[in-house]
């Protein structure tokens, strides 16, 4: 990216292990319309509790609350949150000293998305540890693990040991809620990572060769507004049921094939519509408007 002019970049690792200049982003959704409800972007670096003050304040929302990535799990910014009041519920690393299973007692076990999970809890000096074991990414994490062993990747020991916490998820937060409601929270977490990739690989915000901070913060709150109109088309598709069925961009792209015709005397009218598109219609009357 071409950032020579922003103050806001910093030099830092991107997820591919790539030392580059980047700018961060922080998006807030509402909870009780499921959309974004604003942007803003900051310093490449910053990853304290000054970016989430400065963004809360612009927005002034009366009920704080942060799902974040373990990735951005610190114990001095868990201190941050608890001293200013802010709920959080903070995924752990793998190798986190807090998720330990001994001694630990399951509780009854819960549905969620026709998984089943089973779960436990204790309290620890930084809030209470939840922990969830779900069988089918077990499985699925121990399958990995044996290709590593197999390829000479993990020693005999090191495979042991994650072994054992194979499908297993910590959870730590300042809320005292039984199980299945906090394993809800942290799954609501695939909606902002819904909202990040539709701008990375929809909208192209990954990118930008914008050459200061006044264009790129512009540039943000066009990507906004654009977020804005994606959720509100997939939360149509959820309160139909039909996001098993029907993606956010089959929608765009069935629409894209009606076409609006002029005829004589200057009359509009709709061409046929492809058989692919009706169904979408009816989920969107207000796509094609008439008069």
């Amino acid at each position: 990216m071409h950032l020579k002019n922003i103050k806001l970049a910093e030099k830092g690792y991107n997820r591919n292990k790539h030392y580059i200049a980047q700018i961060g982003v922080i998006l807030a959704f509402s909870t009780g319309t499921t959309l974004p409800a604003g942007v803003d972007v900051f310093r490449g670096s910053l990853k304290d509790i000054s970016t989430f003050k400065e963004f809360l304040d612009l927005l002034e929302p009366k009920d704080i609350g942060f799902i974040v990535d373990r990735g951005m799990f610190s114990e001095p910014l868990i201190k941050d949150f608890r001293k200013e009041g802010i709920s959080y519920v903070m995924p752990l690393r793998k190798n986190s000293k807090y998720i330990d299973l001994r001694w630990l007692r399951w509780k009854d076990p819960f549905t969620y998305r026709k998984r089943t999970v089973r779960w436990a809890r204790r309290h620890t000096d930084i809030g209470t540890l939840y922990l969830f074991d779900d069988p089918k990414l077990r499985g699925d994490q121990e399958a990995a693990l044996l290709q590593k062993l197999g390829k000479g990747a993990l020693t005999r020991e090191k495979y042991e040991k994650k072994r054992e916490r194979a499908g297993i998820i910590g959870i730590i937060s300042d809320l005292d809620r039984p199980g299945p409601q906090i394993y809800d929270l942290y799954k609501s977490r695939h909606d902002v990572e819904l909202a990040f990739d539709a701008m990375k690989n929809h909208l192209d915000a990954d990118k930008t060769y914008l050459q200061s901070e006044e264009a790129v913060r512009g540039y943000f709150f066009v990507a906004f507004l654009a977020l804005r109109v994606y959720f509100s088309v997939l939360k149509r598709l959820r309160e139909a049921d039909k996001t098993s069925e029907i993606s956010v961009d089959e929608v765009f792209y069935e629409l894209s094939k009606v076409e609006r015709v002029i005829g004589p005397g200057d009359k509009e009218f709709y061409a046929q519509i492809p058989e692919g598109a009706r169904e979408i219609i009816d989920l969107f009357p207000e796509a094609l408007p008439t008069g």
